[in-house]
């Protein structure tokens, strides 16, 4: 039988100068489409950051939320390559910073600093609030909680919470707390603590913790429910009556609301980072790995609590549930207590 052969001219030499011509010409082309594709490579897995974030904080410089993002910009900084740079945009119960926030380009470079106030009540206390956090942010993480501290001058005339019940209780509408603003965390406190207590205070909404500070300490009203008095009390020259969800490390002996003569009540704040929606996937699990790391770190954790913050670490996916529940809880609560914000 004779061999199965190809075609004449396909000799050894032939057949290896054909060969050798098709590795070069795959090789070629090979190497010509990795080329073309290095663009889109690296369009489809951009560095982050490549440039300085910014950090919206909603509120004026002093208060806990700015004293957050003074804690936090400085090592995120380091852990990320790049400087996050504070900018405080103050106004309307926190919503003229987070609509800055949501209105900012989606590159993952804009972070937004919320709590409760600025993300839940706002939503409520305004109805023409323009964003949504559940449409127009992505969660990244959140950073801390607190309970809010029930403060006045040592020359008040109650020595503790219970006494002060006594006096709101005997002289209604003679006493005025102050809050950061309306629609603000301190104000649906007191609005919850009045109609849980069947007080009559005198609210007296300020442009951010601070000025409401300012005023107590000026002697301008008597009692302020925010959380930004702590250093003042510490420093002697306020007193805490009490906080308002559960005791704080660095007020070991300030007792509840709950503990003096309100039972079961329970007020609290957390916040968090957020992003605008469209924002990479790769930036909020960056940002959120980082600051999941942070808030190991026992120099972040005791700044934290230094300054009446719990460390509150949380995955993208799980504050954004927390948001929903406290959006629900506290719309029933405003509901239950009538609330208004007029």
């Amino acid at each position: 039988m004779q061999p199965i052969t190809g075609p004449s001219w396909l000799s050894s030499e032939r057949l290896t100068e054909v060969s050798l011509s098709r590795r070069t010409l795959l090789g070629t082309a090979s190497a010509g489409v990795a080329a073309a594709l290095l663009p889109f490579t690296a369009a489809a897995q951009p560095s982050y950051p490549s440039k300085a974030l910014t950090l919206i904080v909603p509120n004026p410089p002093g208060g806990n939320t700015d004293i957050l993002a003074r804690i936090f910009s400085v090592p995120l900084a380091k852990a990320l390559g790049q400087p996050v740079v504070v900018e405080n945009r103050a106004g309307a119960g926190g919503v003229i910073g987070m609509t800055a926030a949501a209105r900012a380009a989606a590159d993952g470079h804009t972070l937004g600093l919320g709590n409760l106030s600025d993300l839940v009540v706002s939503r409520y206390a305004q109805p023409n609030v323009p964003y949504d956090p559940a449409k127009d942010f992505v969660s990244v993480s959140t950073l801390a909680k607190v309970s809010i501290v029930v403060t006045c001058l040592p020359t008040f005339a109650a020595g503790s919470f219970q006494e002060f019940l006594a006096l709101a209780k005997a002289n209604p509408g003679k006493y005025k707390c102050g809050t950061a603003g309306n629609g603000t965390m301190g104000h649906l406190c007191l609005e919850a603590l009045q109609a849980a207590a069947g007080l009559d205070i005198v609210h007296v909404p300020y442009r951010g913790g601070a000025p409401a500070l300012n005023d107590l300490l000026g002697g301008h009203i008597d009692l302020l429910i925010d959380g930004s008095a702590l250093s003042q009390v510490k420093a002697g020259k306020l007193k805490a009556l009490a906080v308002t969800a559960e005791r704080i490390p660095v007020l070991p002996n300030v007792p509840t609301v709950g503990e003096s003569g309100v039972p079961g009540f329970s007020f609290g704040n957390y916040w968090g980072l957020l992003m605008p929606t469209g924002s990479p996937a790769l930036a909020v699990s960056r940002v959120n790995a980082e600051i999941k790391r942070l808030l190991e770190q026992p120099d972040i954790r005791q700044q934290l609590e230094n300054a009446g913050f719990a460390p509150f670490a949380s995955s993208p996916v799980e504050y954004a549930q927390a948001l929903q529940k406290s959006y629900d809880q506290i719309g029933q609560l405003i509901k239950k207590a009538k609330i208004s914000f007029d």
